[in-house]
C-alpha cells in the first residue's frame, strides 16, 4: 500500500499549535513509511475567510521544516485540484449521482419551515432531540411553485444502521444512524459542505490514512455513510487526543500565557527544530527515554502504535527547555547569526562596538537563555546598568566582611594592566585565599559589585568584557 496522508487547512485562521501538530503527525507518518505528504486547502467556508491565512499556513509550515510533496504549489494532475473552490463542478456531479440513485434529494425547506417541523415532531414524540431526522415532507410538490426557490441537497441517511471504524487511537468506535438526521451535502449557494467535499477529496487523492484531531470524530459517521453510498473504500482513521492547557481545557489563544500561533514562536526566537521536537511529543511518545530528537530521528523512530489515548498538556516551560537544549546544540556561528536578529538595537548600541566584542558578549549567553528575545534581559550589565535593586542590597548583608574584600579587589583591579579573563581569574583566586572565602561567599559579592547583578554567565569573562572603566565605576558604589 502506498501511504498518502494529508493536512487540509482552511484559510479561516493562522497556523497554531493544534493544527501544526496535525500537520506534523501526518508528515512523520508519511515520511516514515516512504509515502507522500499532501497539503490541500479547504476554502469553501467563505464567510470565515481570513486574509493571507492560506499563505501564512504554508510559510509557517515551511519554517517548521514541514514540506509538502504535493500541494496547489506542487500539484499532480491525476489527483485533481488541491483547492476545494476549484472543484465545485465535481462536487455537484457526485451530488447529482446520489440523487439519481435515490441516496440524496433536493430540500426546498427554509430554515424557518424546518424549525416548525422540528418543534412539531418533538411535540408528537417522533424525535427526542431538537433535530428532525428528515427534511420537511411536503406533499403534492407538483402543485407548488419551486421553480425559482433555492434548495439544499441532503443525503438520505439509512434507517437504524450501525457504522463502525477501527480508530488507530480509540480502537473500535460505533455510530448509530438513528442519531443523525439527513444532512446537507450541497448548500443552496451551490457550495459543498465539509463532510461531502472531504470524502471526495480523499477519494480523488487516494488518501490512505486520515490523521486529525478528536473534534472530527462527530464528522466520521457522515463520511462513512458517503463512502458506503459511493462504494468507495474508507481510509484508516486516526483521531488524535486533545491538547489541553494547565486547567485541562482545550488549548486555545485564550489559554493563559501560552503562545498559541506558530508565528509567535518564530518572532520570539524559538528554533524551528525545537518547536517541531516539542510538538511531536504532544500525543505521541518514542520508545527511547530521551526527549531531544532531530526531525530526521523522529522520522526514523516514528511508530503509529504509540499515539497517546489521553489528552496532552501543553507545557510552556518544557517548550522553553527543549529550545534551550537546541540552542546549545547549534554551532557558535549558527547561534550568533540567529541571536543577532533579536537584539533590541534601540536599547543596546552594539553597532558602535567591535564585532569581536559583540560576538564574545553574545556567546556568554548561549547556555543561559531559553529563546532569542530573552537576550535583551541580560545585556544591561554591558551598557546602562548603573545601580542594583533593594533585593540585591539585602542579599549582600548575608555576607560577612565583604566590603573589606571588595576594597582589596578594587585596588588590585586598578593596578591591573592586562584586564583580561585569565588575569581577573588569578586576582579573584588571590582574594579567596587572602580572605579565606570560596564558593558563593567569594563569588556572589564580587559578582554583585562588579556587574550590579546577582546572576550571570562566567564571572571573569563577564568582568573582562564589561571593561575596566565600567567595573571600577560600579565598584565605587560601595568603596
Amino acid at each position: 500500500m502506498k501511504y498518502r496522508l494529508r493536512y487540509a487547512p482552511s484559510p479561516t485562521g493562522f497556523l497554531h499549535i493544534g493544527n501544526a501538530r496535525t500537520a506534523l503527525m501526518n508528515f512523520l507518518f508519511a515520511k516514515h513509511y516512504g509515502g507522500d505528504f499532501i497539503i490541500r486547502v479547504e476554502d469553501t467556508d467563505i464567510e470565515r475567510f481570513v486574509e493571507n491565512s492560506k499563505e501564512s499556513q504554508f510559510e509557517n509550515l515551511e519554517w517548521l521544516k514541514i514540506f509538502a510533496d504535493e500541494s496547489y504549489l506542487k500539484p499532480k494532475q491525476q489527483y485533481g485540484a488541491y483547492v476545494q473552490s476549484k472543484k465545485i463542478k465535481r462536487y455537484l456531479e457526485f451530488a447529482e449521482q446520489l440523487i439519481s440513485e435515490n441516496k440524496a434529494y433536493k430540500c426546498f425547506c427554509t430554515p424557518q419551515e424546518l424549525e416548525v417541523e422540528r418543534e412539531e415532531q418533538i411535540k408528537k414524540g417522533i424525535i427526542s432531540t431538537k433535530y428532525s431526522k428528515k427534511c420537511l415532507n411536503i406533499k403534492n410538490t407538483e402543485s407548488l411553485n419551486y421553480k425559482n426557490k433555492p434548495y439544499n441537497i441532503r443525503f438520505k441517511v439509512p434507517e437504524n444502521k450501525i457504522y463502525a471504524i477501527n480508530d488507530m487511537v480509540r480502537g473500535r468506535v460505533e455510530f448509530n444512524s438513528k442519531e443523525i438526521g439527513d444532512f446537507v451535502i450541497i448548500k443552496s449557494n451551490g457550495i459543498a459542505t465539509y463532510n461531502f467535499a472531504v470524502v471526495i477529496d480523499d477519494f480523488d487523492m487516494k488518501i490512505s490514512h486520515v490523521v486529525r484531531g478528536e473534534e472530527h470524530i462527530s464528522n466520521t459517521p457522515k463520511q462513512c455513510m458517503l463512502y458506503e453510498a459511493f462504494n468507495w473504500e474508507e481510509p484508516v482513521f486516526c483521531h488524535l487526543t486533545l491538547i489541553v492547557d494547565e486547567s485541562k481545557k482545550k488549548l486555545s489563544k485564550r489559554s493563559g500565557n501560552s503562545i498559541f500561533f506558530i508565528s509567535q514562536y518564530k518572532e520570539k526566537g524559538f528554533l524551528p527544530e525545537a518547536v517541531f521536537n516539542y510538538i511531536a511529543l504532544l500525543g505521541w511518545s518514542p520508545k527511547e527515554e530521551r526527549e531531544i530528537f532531530s526531525i530526521e530521528e523522529l522520522i526514523l523512530i516514528f511508530d503509529d502504535k504509540r499515539f497517546s489515548k489521553s489528552p496532552s498538556t501543553f507545557d510552556m516551560k518544557k517548550m522553553q527547555w527543549i529550545n534551550s537544549q537546541w540552542m546549545k546544540k547549534i554551532s557558535d556561528e549558527q547561534f550568533l547569526l540567529f541571536i543577532k536578529r533579536f537584539i533590541d538595537e534601540k536599547r543596546y548600541a552594539f553597532k558602535i562596538r567591535s564585532s569581536e566584542w559583540t560576538d564574545a558578549v553574545l556567546l556568554l549567553f548561549k547556555k543561559e537563555i531559553d529563546f532569542g528575545q530573552q537576550i535583551n534581559d541580560h545585556l544591561d550589565i554591558f551598557f546602562d546598568k548603573s545601580d542594583f535593586d533593594n533585593e540585591t542590597k539585602i542579599i549582600l548583608t548575608d555576607f560577612f566582611d565583604y566590603k573589606e574584600m571588595i576594597i582589596k579587589l578594587k585596588t588590585k583591579f586598578e593596578t591591573l594592566i592586562n584586564f583580561d579573563e585569565e588575569s581577573i581569574k588569578e586576582i579573584i583566586k588571590q582574594i579567596g585565599v587572602e580572605f579565606n572565602k570560596k564558593g558563593k561567599e567569594l563569588f556572589m559579592p564580587i559578582r554583585i559589585w562588579t556587574t550590579l547583578s546577582q546572576h550571570g554567565p562566567e564571572l571573569a569573562k563577564t568582568i573582562s568584557l564589561i571593561g575596566k572603566e565600567k567595573i571600577l565605576k560600579n565598584m565605587k558604589l560601595v568603596v
